[in-house]
């Protein structure tokens, strides 16, 4: 997830343009990480080393990892890790800005260093952004005093939309709201000894990336019958997560609701900004209560 948040950070700062960050997002998905950057972005290797390896790989027929290992760089086990981590996000997007011509190394990992400070991330936290796990990567873009099972609530809702919507969303932070307009909604609630509720609100058509992908078929505009389809996954992540805490909260599924013209949403809300490609979606969270529309 840290790729898209990154070239999100770079292209506001006019280190790469909207015609790069397509291309990248093109190509990414096609580019197997050299282990030579995967050494010197876990700084495992320096870059002299790095390249002293890739020189000697040009005139001796062994692989990268077996050349460092008889150098003394790399131990055998290091080599497997670092195999393990060619296919993730944020080491593709570098190698691909690198081979591009766009960006060095060094200005990459000085502009990651600048994304940290300004969003206040610990080293940790930038730790978890590239493992592209969700379970460590959203929790901190959500509220520190958030309910347990709030988190647990739009973690899988989240979880959902990878696995099923798009791999590559992403979010940003989270913020509270106790009212908000919108022309389209798609919602369903849980009554019972802890109420909650699940929304999932666009602008545009954006609903439609997730009841495209969801039904199988392309919708023209948000409709009522696009907004079933959103609801109908909300209701699938419901029922995942009624049976997670079912030994703790006692909670039945209300029926799904969906309008297709302009209301207001008011409640205790949480609600986290969701990309699905170039669209962007908003999951609203409510916990002790069941929005109001």
């Amino acid at each position: 997830m840290i790729d898209k948040l990154l070239g999100a950070y770079f292209l506001e700062k006019g280190k790469l343009s909207p015609e790069q960050i397509k291309q990248i997002e093109q190509v990414q998905a096609q580019v197997r990480v050299k282990l030579g950057l995967i050494a010197v972005s876990e700084k495992l290797m320096t870059n002299e080393q790095a390249d002293e390896v890739n020189r000697l790989q040009s005139v001796m027929d062994k692989r990268f990892g077996d050349i460092a290992v008889e150098k003394g760089y790399l131990t055998e086990d290091q080599v497997s890790r670092l195999l393990g981590l060619q296919g993730n996000g944020y080491l593709s997007f570098v190698q691909t800005v690198i081979d591009n011509g766009m960006m060095a190394l060094h200005e990459i990992e000085e502009g990651l260093i600048d994304y940290q400070k300004e969003n206040g991330f610990t080293a940790s936290d930038i730790d978890a952004l590239k493992s592209d796990d969700p379970d460590r990567i959203v929790p901190l873009f959500l509220p520190q005093d958030i309910d347990k099972y709030q988190k647990e609530h739009i973690l899988g809702a989240f979880r959902a939309v990878t696995r099923l919507i798009c791999n590559g969303a992403c979010v940003s932070k989270a913020y509270k709201a106790e009212s908000m307009k919108t022309n389209a909604f798609a919602s369903q609630g849980l009554d019972g000894e802890k109420k909650a509720s699940l929304t999932f609100v666009g602008e545009g058509n954006n609903l439609n990336a997730i009841a495209d992908k969801f039904a199988g078929e392309t919708f023209e505009e948000v409709d009522l019958d696009s907004l079933d389809a959103v609801a109908e996954f909300i209701n699938c992540i419901n029922g995942m997560y009624a049976t997670k805490v079912a030994p703790d909260l006692n909670v039945d599924m209300l029926p799904p609701a969906y309008k297709a013209e302009a209301c207001e949403l008011t409640g205790d809300m949480i609600v986290l900004p969701i990309y699905i490609g170039d669209k962007k979606v908003e999951l609203v969270s409510t916990f002790g209560q069941i929005v109001n529309y």
